[in-house]
C-alpha cells in the first residue's frame, strides 16, 4: 500500500511582489496566486503574491491554477478571505476532469469545504472498480440537473487533516 505525499508547502505570504521583489504594504492591492509546479512534485502546489504591476509584467508565472485580487491588511487587523463563494466554485469546476493525483486531492477537499459551507451537498455515493465516486449537487440546483462526479483520493485521516489545513491556509489569504 502506498501512501498519498500530501505536505505541500503553500505558505503565507512572503510580504514581498513575487515579481519584482518589492515589498508589499498594508492598504496595497495585490494578486495572490496558486501555482502548480511540474518540476517539483514534492511541492507541486505553492503561493506567490504580485502587486498589480507585477501581475501585469512579462514575469507572471505559468501554472497558474487560481489567483485573486486582494488588499493587503494592516498589522494586526482581522484577516478576511480572499476568495468569495463564486471564486471557490470556480476552482471547484476548472479542477474537473484533471487527473494528476494532487490535483484530485485538492479538488476533493475543496468539495468537502464548499459541502460543509452549504454551496455543494452530496447527491450520493458510488462505487465502481475499487474506485468511489461522490455526486454533488450546487445549491439551488434544478430539478433534474446531473450531478457532478468527484473521484475520493480516499485519503487517511491525516492526509485529509493536512491539505484541509493547507487549503484553509491558501484560502484565508494569511498575510
Amino acid at each position: 500500500m502506498s501512501r498519498i505525499t500530501t505536505s505541500w508547502d503553500i505558505g503565507r505570504s512572503s510580504g514581498h511582489c513575487a515579481a519584482s521583489g518589492e515589498p508589499l504594504t498594508a492598504g496595497m492591492p495585490c494578486i495572490v496566486a496558486l501555482i502548480e509546479r511540474v518540476e517539483d512534485l514534492s511541492a507541486p502546489l505553492v503561493r506567490m503574491d504580485f502587486s498589480q504591476a507585477g501581475w501585469d509584467s512579462p514575469a507572471r508565472p505559468v501554472g497558474v491554477i487560481a489567483f485573486w485580487k486582494t488588499v493587503v491588511a494592516p498589522a494586526g487587523e482581522k484577516r478576511r478571505g480572499f476568495a468569495d463563494d463564486q471564486t471557490l466554485l470556480d476552482l471547484f469546476d476548472r479542477l474537473g476532469g484533471d487527473e494528476r493525483p494532487h490535483r484530485v486531492r485538492f479538488r476533493f477537499v475543496l468539495m468537502l469545504l464548499l459541502v460543509r459551507k452549504r454551496l455543494l451537498r452530496v447527491a450520493g455515493t458510488s462505487t465502481a472498480a475499487g474506485v468511489e465516486t461522490w455526486s454533488v449537487l450546487p445549491k439551488g440546483a434544478a430539478e433534474g440537473e446531473a450531478p457532478t462526479a468527484v473521484l475520493n483520493p480516499k485519503l487517511d485521516e491525516a492526509a485529509m487533516k493536512e491539505v484541509t489545513d493547507q487549503l484553509g491556509e491558501v484560502l484565508d489569504g494569511a498575510w
